[in-house]
């Protein structure tokens, strides 16, 4: 026992950095998981909490230490983290990149614009099936009943189905509400 804790003693730095490196690697394996199940990597929100969890790995070590090393190791791991920004592994990405690019007041040929920019035709992603309908009134008032707010009540909406043919994808869906020709609101649900 004695032998074990002049060895760990010795090696306390190298050891404290492959826990280190070992916690850093499943984090950012986390990270993977909710860029791929979520396209988490396109909101603020993530970037701040992994850099939470990351810092508070190493901000322990850090204060007693004050070695530079934990200093590199979150910076790369952030750099790390926003290079999976650039990275699309499913068409879930390029989905929601599309839904949080929608403005209100867009044209509805300024929607199909955009929809033809994230999933050209013959690109890596087969294309959403969309299509347009014309609201009633009562599903004009059901959707204000729900509590969505309207810059004026839609007649119109055009509709995006992510892969009707996949089963990871076929409940993922866009609504784009409109009003004569302009989007007045937007409405996104995951699968």
């Amino acid at each position: 026992m004695e032998n074990l804790m002049k060895y760990i003693n010795r090696h306390r730095q190298r050891i404290e950095l492959i826990i280190e490196l070992i916690f850093l690697t499943a984090l950012f394996i986390l990270g993977i998981f909710l860029d791929y199940i979520a396209a988490a990597s396109l909101f603020w929100q993530f970037y701040l909490f992994m850099a939470v969890l990351a810092l508070l790995l190493l901000l322990p070590v850090y204060l007693v230490s004050r070695r530079k090393q934990e200093l590199w190791l979150f910076l790369g791991f952030n750099i790390s983290l926003l290079a999976l920004q650039f990275v699309t592994i499913n068409p879930r990405k390029p989905f929601v990149k599309f839904y949080l690019d929608i403005k209100n007041d867009m044209t509805i040929e300024d929607v199909q614009s955009l929809f033809n920019q994230r999933f050209p035709k013959g690109g890596r992603f087969p294309q959403p099936e969309w299509t347009i309908r014309d609201e009633t009134t009562a599903d004009a008032e059901n959707h204000q009943l729900n509590g969505r707010t309207f810059i004026a009540k839609p007649n119109q909406n055009l509709q995006y189905i992510l892969d009707p043919n996949d089963g990871r994808y076929n409940a993922e869906w866009v609504i784009v509400y409109l009003k004569d020709g302009k989007v007045v609101g937007t409405n996104y649900s995951p699968d």
